[in-house]
């Protein structure tokens, strides 16, 4: 059509001109000139055109222009069923049918709900899990599972963190009746448990054994360390102390006294997972939908203390520093929010770029980074150094020097990073927004997998989303560009409580590096 056009014009227009004293080459000119003008207007037409449609197409996909926090909820009850009793009771089940069957109890009660009692949290579980602790069917805890044949301590489990209580049943055979044997265990440790006074020394011992033994484990050195400087302000070997004199002096009325305080329906959860029997949904609501709803308190959560540095020793020749940022705890409006999925996304997007952005400054003999969502969002860089390697620079306070570069940057540059926005035409963009929007607003998720670190017993624990992770990532993969993504970033590290871990060999000195370390935090 358009040559059609360019030839009358073109007809036209000589017989406009020839009436004219106007020279034949001028004439032609003058004639290439306008077509030249009506094309370029006809291509600008049809940009516009496309995107136009684009923006139709939208309005057609779409039923609003904005998303709402629950439309990335996933709800796919063939993969996954959360639900919440009368009581305030909830419960995940998870099925994955090539994976064996397990349930776990969760209580959200840990070591930050201890107060001036450390490790109550932590000899309650023990009782709660001693073997020879009567149940309701009139057999002790040991007696009844070998009932269903599974043996103390391998297939029954418990364990205490920071912010929560686990009782673990694991490898069960995925049938019905079984099913509801094995959860009579968890339901009675949930209410109603009696606590065996005549375990409570046995018990105590082995707990004060298991806290003295970790000093000889670093990750478990490091966990305790980590708990007693940046959550209660002690140095590591007092705290350890406080731990330990807490622990010989706990009586058996402060242990029913902390249980009846915290271990209500409120503050519980069912996580069912792998391949779990039809039916189980009806159980767990005969089980724990009687369970009484009193008041209870909300858990807590400790904040940072002022102390920002931990050292600690270890028999290798390496160094390993390790930088944690993170950022104030969210509110739950914040985790309620489409914002949330929002900043998650550029949180797992930054942990990538940081990661290629170290592997190219060859700094560090070995490094990882890695991202956290609990009560907080978090990013955490561990670099390690052999000492015995001659590193580039001049040594450990060289290589301090140039984490310290890193992070400089890092703050003042944020990441470089491309996203589809950046390469894209904007109709295009446009569109696969409008699509990936649809499915958000409209699916439930099917097809879509659980994010690695938001598990249900995450989401459980700090009341977070279990989501729709393929479908959210796909939106803000297209709706953020790579400026956001380094903008988000620079605001992250800014805004972020920084603390040190760093780990030295044992005969290595440590003022030099701690003060160069501490000048790195006053910056």
């Amino acid at each position: 059509m358009i040559m059609e056009i360019i030839h009358y014009t073109n007809s036209y227009m000589t017989r406009v001109y020839s009436q004219f004293d106007i020279p034949l080459h001028q004439q032609k000119l003058k004639i290439l000139n306008i077509i030249y003008n009506f094309t370029t207007i006809m291509v600008k037409l049809k940009s516009f055109l496309v995107l136009f449609a684009c923006v139709l197409g939208m309005q057609a996909l779409a039923k609003s222009g904005t998303l709402r926090f629950e439309d990335f909820l996933l709800r796919d009850t063939s993969h996954v069923i959360h639900g919440t009793l009368d009581n305030g009771f909830q419960y995940y089940i998870v099925k994955e049918v090539h994976q064996p069957f397990q349930m776990s109890l969760l209580q959200k009660t840990g070591f930050h709900d201890d107060g001036e009692t450390p490790e109550i949290s932590h000899l309650l579980e023990h009782m709660l899990a001693t073997a020879n602790r009567p149940i309701a069917t009139g057999d002790t805890l040991i007696q009844y599972l070998k009932k269903l044949g599974k043996e103390y301590g391998s297939g029954f489990n418990a364990f205490t963190g920071a912010n929560f209580m686990k009782f673990d049943l694991y490898q069960l055979k995925s049938e019905l009746a079984y099913a509801d044997s094995c959860m009579e265990i968890l339901s009675e440790i949930a209410e109603g448990s009696k606590i065996c006074s005549e375990d409570l020394e046995r018990q105590r011992t082995r707990m004060i054994n298991e806290v003295a033994n970790r000093k000889y484990v670093l990750n478990a050195r490091q966990t305790d360390a980590n708990l007693g400087v940046f959550r209660f302000g002690y140095d590591p070997a007092e705290w350890r102390e406080v731990q330990l004199n807490s622990a010989k002096k706990i009586t058996l009325s402060q242990l029913e006294a902390f249980y009846r305080k915290w271990y209500h329906p409120q503050n519980q959860c069912l996580l069912v997972t792998g391949n779990v029997p039809d039916g189980i949904e009806k159980i767990i609501k005969r089980k724990f939908g009687s369970h009484p709803r009193v008041p209870a308190p909300s858990p807590t959560i400790l904040d940072f203390t002022d102390k920002n540095m931990l050292i600690e020793r270890w028999g290798s020749t390496a160094c390993s520093l390790t930088l944690n940022f993170a950022l104030p705890i969210l509110t739950q409006a914040e985790k309620t929010s489409p914002n949330f999925f929002r900043d998650y996304f550029a949180l797992k997007q930054i942990n990538h770029a940081l990661n290629e952005k170290i592997r190219e400054r060859k700094f560090a003999s070995n490094f990882v980074t890695r991202y956290q969502v609990a009560e907080r969002l978090m990013l955490t860089a561990t670099f390690t150094c052999d000492l015995n390697e001659e590193l580039p620079g001049g040594g450990l306070q060289a290589f301090v020097d140039s984490v310290a570069a890193l992070v400089n940057d890092v703050r003042s540059n944020g990441v470089k990073i491309k996203m589809p926005k950046d390469t894209l035409k904007k109709g295009e963009v446009a569109l696969r927004c409008a699509q990936i929007m649809k499915r958000l607003q409209e699916g439930n998720g099917e097809g879509n997998t659980i994010d690695r670190v938001l598990q249900p017993d995450v989401c459980f624990i700090y009341s977070l989303p279990l989501y729709k992770q393929e479908n959210s990532d796909a939106y803000w993969t297209f709706m953020l560009s790579g400026k956001d993504i380094s903008d988000y970033c620079k605001n992250f590290i800014n805004k972020s409580k920084i603390t040190i871990e760093c780990v030295l060999p044992y005969d290595y000195p440590e003022k030099e590096i701690t003060e160069k370390l501490n000048a790195f935090l006053r910056h």
